[in-house]
């Protein structure tokens, strides 16, 4: 009897460790099925705590791929790039090497990104997006060479939030944005805040835009809206809008689609209820609407089968009362990769994203030529950037408008940026003999600080310029009326300068680096002060 009671507690002690070894692994699997649960809801957040949980206890390929997507799917590309490191140790999946690749290529890692392109391509040596990123990556240079064509700068109505599809409407622009606060139960749970809603900007008298305000509940609902196309005088509006529901999501095959809605102004100036445009199979998903300045033609892009690759752009004409079928615009415009938020403009140019043409990184805008025959141009920086560059819209004139990125240095997830394009530098003409002493010894550029750009005409309220002295205005060719201060020669001197205005608060001024003022205005500039001084007793307007 004594004997037989040793082997018994001896049994129970060799299987001790067996099993609590048993229920941990049992206890891990439940872990590993609900982080899959929570990643196929697009809740990133949820799915990467359990995910980074796992990592800890037990080395696994397949959770550090999790953990890197999660990571890049919120935006957080630095840590996405480590989690893929640490997944190269063994080797990746053919499709994870190509995300590996293009998290490196927006992290500015161009040269690893070049070899993990290479070694995608070695097995997969008919891809398309491999290879215009690779072609894109050699010429570089050509990308960067027309930096001083544009004036770029964020717009002042960036929250930490998403804000981006930004259209021209009423004086002012409407966009979309996260901006709201709201309770933790009522976010969108993969990105941890507000679903998207519809909000509208006015342009105050300096040309600034004004708080945002969200538009009528008949248009935002309760879970996201997104882009928007205003036409024939801004009475008409088609939006994007998804079909998202937690409480259904997991009875479903927990897919979120897109879907276009129409919406017309009424007579007291509200926006009717919308009406489902039906475009497509509801199990595909259409979005990112812009409409030609006719009305007749529709362009969007979709996932619908047919296409040459994820999302593709599409154009529907306006039949009797009806959108027509949706044509495909063809592999000249469309590729491998993705093609987003498609901008008609009013001389027939259209400009959208893409990731598949190849570019700096991440989404870039390019911009397709009337009758859409010749390949795309890319804009290149500064508009586009390393990582993702998109929904660009453009001024009647073509001279101003806004596009939305994820660039670094930006206030929040995307944010609104503002460009205006600089006009052609005037043909120099051959200098007189006796002077060519003089041009030798000027500097071929100067630096400037701007304080602000208005497109009011109306000379800034003095209130506004009471701190600073020596304040220039310019009427600019372009239509922008710029106060600046300074002419310097050297960057020093400007950053200098720069620095003491900001201290007087003026927040939002930046150094230019122009060619003199002729890239400024017809002229050297007028001396603010004066400007405030009346004609009949040269005391101050107010």
């Amino acid at each position: 009897m004594k004997s037989s009671r040793v082997v018994i507690v001896l049994v129970v002690l060799f299987s001790c460790p067996a099993l609590i070894a048993q229920k941990n692994e049992i206890k891990r699997a439940k872990k590993l099925e609900r982080a899959q649960q929570l990643f196929d809801q697009f809740d990133y957040p949820g799915a990467l705590r359990l995910y980074e949980e796992i990592a800890t206890e037990q080395d696994d390929q397949f959770v550090d791929i999790q953990v890197a997507t999660c990571y890049r799917n919120i935006g957080n590309l630095g840590l996405a790039e480590e989690w893929y490191r640490k997944a190269a140790l063994g080797k990746l999946p053919l499709e994870v090497q190509y995300d590996f690749a293009e998290v490196l290529l927006s992290n500015g890692k161009t040269g690893e990104a070049q070899q993990q392109y290479k070694l995608y391509l070695q097995e997969a040596p008919g891809d398309t997006r491999v290879k215009n990123r690779l072609a894109s990556i050699a010429n570089f240079k050509d990308l960067h060479k027309n930096t001083d064509t544009y004036d770029i700068r964020p717009a002042e109505i960036n929250s930490p939030y998403s804000d981006f599809g930004p259209v021209f409407y009423d004086e002012g622009i409407i966009f979309a944005s996260a901006r709201e606060e709201v309770p933790r139960g009522k976010r969108y749970s993969r990105t941890n805040s507000a679903y998207l809603d519809l909000f509208f900007s006015k342009y105050d008298e300096n040309g600034r835009l004004g708080t945002p305000e969200k538009l009528t509940k008949s248009i935002n609902s309760k879970y996201h809206e997104g882009p928007a196309t205003l036409y024939e005088d801004g009475t008409k509006m088609i939006f994007t809008r998804n079909n998202f529901d937690p409480k259904t999501s997991e009875k479903t095959d927990k897919t979120v689609r897109l879907q276009l809605f129409y919406s017309q102004k009424e007579e007291n100036g509200s926006w009717g209820k919308p009406e489902l445009i039906q475009l497509s199979d509801e199990k595909y998903s259409v979005g990112h609407p812009s409409v030609s300045k006719d009305g007749k033609t529709l362009y969007f892009s979709s996932n619908m089968p047919g296409g040459t690759g994820g999302t593709d752009l599409y154009m529907s004409r306006f039949e009797g009362s009806t959108w027509g079928t949706p044509k495909n615009l063809g592999e000249t415009i469309n590729t491998k990769g993705n093609e987003m938020f498609p901008f008609i403009h009013e001389d027939g140019s259209l400009y959208f994203a893409s990731d598949g043409h190849g570019g700096l990184g991440g989404l870039d805008i390019y911009k397709a030529t009337p009758g859409l025959t010749s390949a795309p141009k890319n804009l290149g920086a500064p508009v586009n950037s390393p990582r993702d560059d998109f929904a660009f819209v453009m001024n009647s004139t073509g001279d101003f408008g806004y596009f939305s990125s994820n660039r670094t240095g930006g206030t929040g997830d995307d944010d609104l940026y503002q460009f205006t394009v600089r006009p052609p530098a005037p043909p120099v003409e051959p200098a007189e003999a006796d002077s060519v002493v003089l041009a030798k010894n000027e500097p071929e550029y100067v630096y400037t600080v701007q304080i602000l750009a208005l497109l009011n005409p109306k000379t800034v309220d003095k209130s506004f310029l009471q701190d600073l002295e020596g304040v220039l205005k310019h009427d600019g060719k372009d239509g922008f009326h710029r106060y600046t201060f300074g002419e310097y020669t050297g960057l020093d001197n400007a950053l200098e300068t720069l620095g003491k205005i900001r201290d007087k608060g003026y927040e939002d001024a930046f150094i230019r680096k122009v060619k003199r003022y002729s890239e400024l205005s017809y002229g050297p500039g007028k001396d603010v002060e004066k400007l405030y001084l009346s004609e009949k007793d040269q005391e101050p307007v107010l």
